[in-house]
């Protein structure tokens, strides 16, 4: 009777589990995340069936960066390794970011930020590409993500640049931008 228990019990919760990971409150046509713009809002959702967690190997990021014009600074495409990515993207997340670089990047390539809602890419961070961008732990939740973008000082590794924190956060519609990025 005991195993009969915990059988049920673990079936349960694996449901559970497969249902807080749907994406059905998904309302797709996202017009407003500040600074960013829209067109690339018409990406592919993640698949329902998507597993909860951290995978920075979706077929979703590939999707997302394929919509994004070649970076306007260096005229060259953006990276599509994961390898080269840093992000949170989690198709059970209210809202996840990665953040990607152009191909054959070094440290002061610039970056761009991918948003998603629930593992579907709904815009980018900013219209503008910035170097020195990476994710800011401390202050990200399921619907908020932080990012710090640096501007640099007296030089790139110069430790005198200017931090600039900034957080996209779902309202339940949209992103919206707390802060306000460089320019």
């Amino acid at each position: 009777m005991q195993i009969y228990r915990l059988v049920l019990l673990t079936l349960g919760i694996g449901l559970l589990g497969l249902t807080a990971c749907s994406s059905g409150d998904n309302d797709g046509g996202i017009t407003d995340y500040g600074p960013t713009t829209t067109a690339a809002a018409t990406t592919p959702s993640a698949a329902p069936t998507a597993k909860c967690g951290v995978d920075l190997t979706a077929p979703v990021i590939g999707a997302a960066i394929a919509t994004l014009p070649v970076d306007p600074i260096t005229k060259v495409p953006w990276s599509t390794d994961p390898a080269g990515f840093e992000g949170t993207f989690d198709p059970c997340v209210t809202l996840s970011a990665v953040i990607i670089t152009v191909e054959g990047a070094t440290g002061s390539s610039p970056n761009q930020v991918l948003l998603f809602h629930r593992g579907e890419f709904v815009g980018t961070g900013t219209r503008e590409s910035l170097g020195f961008t990476s994710l800011d732990p401390g202050h990200t939740t399921d619907d908020t993500v932080g990012v710090v973008y640096k501007t640099p000082g007296s030089c790139n590794a110069c430790p005198d640049g200017t931090l600039t924190p900034v957080q996209f956060h779902w309202d339940g519609r949209q992103v919206q931008t707390i802060g306000t990025p460089p320019r």
